[in-house]
This record gives C-alpha cells, sequence and structure tokens, in this order.
C-alpha cells in the first residue's frame, strides 16, 4: 500500500520533505522500530481516545512507552478511554487497521503528543501500513503540530518490569524446588 493518500495529500499540500522508511510487515509500532533499527523514541505510537461526548484525540508517545490514558484524562479535564475499532476504521479509512500515523490534523482530529517527542531531531510515523515508516525531521514536523498539546502523557517503558516484579512473577521456592529435582 505505502502511504496513506490523506496523509501523502497533507504533507505535499505544506510542502514537507519525508522520506520512506521500508521494514519487514509488523503488527506495533515497537516491532517496527525494531525492525528498521530506529530508536523506539523516534518513532511515534499513535493512539486513538474519546471522551465521553464522542470526541475523539490522537496520543502520541514513543513507541517504547505505554500511553497513561490516566494522564490525559487529568490534563483534560475530563474522561478518555480507547476508542473502538470501527471508530480507527471510520477515521483512518485509508489506513491498514492499527496502522495509525501519527499526524491527526491530516485527518481533522485533534492531538496530544508527549512531550519527549519534541526533542528528537527526527520522528518517524506510520505511512499507513504495516510494512512503511515515514521519516520527518524536526524542522519539518513541529510546524505541523499547530494546536496540538504537548504534555508528559507517557507510561511505563513497554516490556520493562518494574522493580519488584521479579519478585511477583516468580515463586522462589517453586524455582528452587524445580532446581534441585533435576
Amino acid at each position: 500500500m505505502g502511504i496513506a493518500i490523506t496523509l501523502a495529500s497533507f504533507l505535499n499540500s505544506h510542502h514537507v520533505t519525508y522520506s520512506v522508511v521500508k521494514h519487514r510487515k509488523t503488527l506495533s509500532s515497537l516491532d517496527s522500530s525494531a525492525s528498521a533499527h530506529i530508536p523506539s523514541a523516534q518513532v511515534i505510537k499513535a493512539v486513538l481516545l474519546v471522551n465521553g461526548e464522542g470526541d475523539y484525540m490522537l496520543a502520541g508517545i514513543g513507541s517504547g512507552r505505554r500511553l497513561s490514558v490516566l494522564k490525559v484524562s487529568e490534563l483534560m479535564g475530563e474522561v478518555y478511554s480507547l476508542a473502538d475499532e470501527q471508530d480507527l476504521l471510520s477515521l483512518f479509512h485509508d489506513c491498514d487497521k492499527g496502522a495509525i500515523p501519527g499526524l491527526a490534523e491530516a485527518y481533522g482530529v485533534k492531538m496530544m503528543l508527549d512531550k519527549r517527542l519534541i526533542d528528537e531531531d527526527k520522528v518517524y510515523i506510520e505511512a499507513g501500513d504495516h510494512c512503511h515508516l515515514i521519516k520527518i525531521n524536526h524542522l519539518q514536523y513541529t510546524p505541523l503540530l499547530s494546536g496540538t498539546l504537548l504534555a508528559d502523557i507517557s507510561g511505563e517503558s513497554v516490556g520493562t518490569p518494574k522493580f519488584g516484579d521479579y519478585d511477583n512473577a516468580y515463586d522462589s521456592n517453586a524455582l528452587s524446588g524445580s532446581l534441585s529435582a533435576i
């Protein structure tokens, strides 16, 4: 598929210089960053949220982090939750399921971006499929963020257990018992 038509049209109308990075087919932005050998802090994971009134907001965080929906809700002063698949398919009609570009303005949706991403010299966003990322340098990306809210909205790192989780994950007596039986 390549680049979603809506996204390509938006980038071209704003005279954005970008490049396309091809990678093996993946099902998450974290896997995309690993496949393309790009730091996860530079790959924007886009998560569609909805509030009680049915208003959508796209939250963008580094692919190696979890989104804190609680932080978003507290900052916005209203409760947000994850949007369902029908909402995703409706709003991002020219994108493959789950391949949401981290550029909400292209789709007429408001956006909140994790402030860690604004310090990156370049960012990568999903192109609308599961095999391509779009690389945009900082000077080209930040002007596209008019109306985007910047805040600390990321939670824990993905795949990194919190201190003490090892104690809860393994019963040391069961482990030593199984080792002594070998």
